[in-house]
């Protein structure tokens, strides 16, 4: 008999603000080490050990995401200590789950807008319309490069014109595209909004 792999962390979790909200955590990774990130201070949050000691399968994500699901639930959202589209392949198929099984669930990816960048050969904002995504959420944490690359210390050239065209590719396909920053000292929020405006995107400041 096989034995069942045991994941240390939660896949899973609810944030208490958001009572009918799921939240999928499916890696650790990131192209970004963002000054501000929750992970320079902290193994996780609302409760939940977030930090991953191994990735989980697209099949141990559903499973877990099933034995959540409540009947009062109104959405799902790719959000967790990592960067979700690390992992587009899971995205993409654990979205095209949620909308065969789950139709009244929203799905929400919030993302650090770089997915295109890291899949130069794939059209991203469309893979990620066709599998069921409702809307995105893209930090775009700063009013301009420099400080983009102060703030967020990328690892990928060209991350911070990579997250503007990611938002306009995402426009053509979604009715909800939000851009958002953290409210933290060295940012000008609003210019950020207004990048959002020229975009046509919605705008909001993470807590």
């Amino acid at each position: 008999m096989g034995s069942t792999r045991v994941l240390s962390g939660s896949v899973v979790y609810r944030y208490s603000p958001r009572p009918h909200t799921i939240y999928l955590n499916i890696t650790n990774r990131c192209s970004n080490s963002c000054t501000f990130c929750v992970k320079n201070y902290s193994s996780g949050l609302s409760g939940y050990r977030l930090w991953l000691d191994g990735e989980p399968t697209v099949d141990e994500v559903w499973n877990r995401l099933r034995g959540e699901v409540k009947d009062s639930d109104r959405e799902v959202v790719f959000c967790g200590f990592g960067e979700p589209t690390v992992r587009l392949d899971l995205v993409v198929e654990l979205t095209r789950r949620i909308r065969t099984e789950y139709p009244y669930l929203q799905v929400r990816l919030d993302t650090d807008g770089l997915a295109q960048l890291r899949n130069k050969e794939r059209e991203v904002a469309r893979e990620l319309k066709n599998a069921g995504i409702d809307s995105v959420s893209i930090s775009l944490n700063a009013e301009s490069k420099e400080t983009y690359d102060r703030l967020c210390k990328p690892s990928l050239t060209g991350s911070y014109q990579a997250v503007l065209d990611f938002a306009k590719d995402c426009g053509k396909y979604f009715s909800q595209v939000r851009l958002t920053v953290v409210n933290v000292e060295g940012i000008d929020i609003s210019q950020c909004e207004r990048i959002s405006e020229q975009l046509g995107c919605n705008f909001a400041i993470r807590g």
